[in-house]
C-alpha cells in the first residue's frame, strides 16, 4: 500500500481512545522502547489533561496506526535540553499496530506532524530517540532529522536529532 502525506490525519487523545492506546502500550515493539504499559498511558492522559503534552492518534488512510504527541523539554528535568529555547518542540511517537512497522509509516506521521508545529511557529523541532532504537532512528532521520549530539546516563545512550524549518522547507 502506498502511503502519502495526504493520507495521514490527527485526532487529538480523548477518552475513547484509552483502550487502544493501551492495547498498543503493551505490544512488544512499543513496549521495548516506552516502558510499563499503565504507567505510560497514564503519563499520556495526565500529560494531555494538564497541557504538559499535545498528544494525538494519528490515522493513515482513515486508520488508527499511532499516537504521537509534542512537548516542551526545556520545562522538563532532562539535562540535555537545559540550553534549549522555550519555545522549541519535542516530538515522541510510537507505531500501535505491528503490522503497520516497517512501511515508513512513521516517517510520513513525522513528517505531517512537523508541518503543524513548523505551520504554529516552531523554528526547530527536537526528538531524543534511544540509540539503540535502530528502527526509530532510521524513520527519523527519513523524516528530515539529523544528530545533534548524544546524551548519555545511568539509562542508557540517548541520540538527540532535529529538524529545522529550513530543513524542512528544503525536502
Amino acid at each position: 500500500m502506498r502511503i502519502e502525506p495526504a493520507d495521514v490525519s490527527f485526532e487529538r487523545v480523548a477518552e475513547r481512545h484509552r483502550p487502544m492506546l493501551l492495547a498498543w502500550l503493551s505490544e512488544p515493539h512499543v513496549r521495548q522502547w516506552w516502558g510499563d504499559p499503565d504507567v505510560e498511558l497514564g503519563e499520556i492522559v495526565d500529560g494531555c489533561a494538564n497541557g504538559e503534552v499535545d498528544g494525538f492518534v494519528f490515522h493513515v488512510k482513515g486508520e488508527p496506526a499511532g499516537y504521537i504527541q509534542s512537548w516542551t523539554p526545556s520545562r522538563y528535568d532532562e539535562p540535555w535540553a537545559r540550553d534549549l529555547p522555550s519555545d522549541t518542540p519535542g516530538v515522541d511517537i510510537f507505531i500501535g499496530p505491528p503490522e503497520m512497522t516497517g512501511r515508513g509509516v512513521a516517517a510520513l506521521a513525522l513528517r505531517a506532524f512537523a508541518g503543524r508545529l513548523f505551520d504554529d511557529g516552531a523554528a526547530r523541532i527536537v526528538i531524543d530517540p534511544d540509540a539503540g532504537n535502530r528502527r526509530a532512528v532510521r524513520a527519523y532521520a527519513k523524516a528530515g532529522f539529523v544528530p545533534f549530539g548524544e546524551w548519555i546516563d545511568e539509562s542508557g545512550r540517548t541520540l538527540l536529532m532535529e529538524l529545522t524549518r529550513t530543513e524542512f522547507e528544503r525536502t
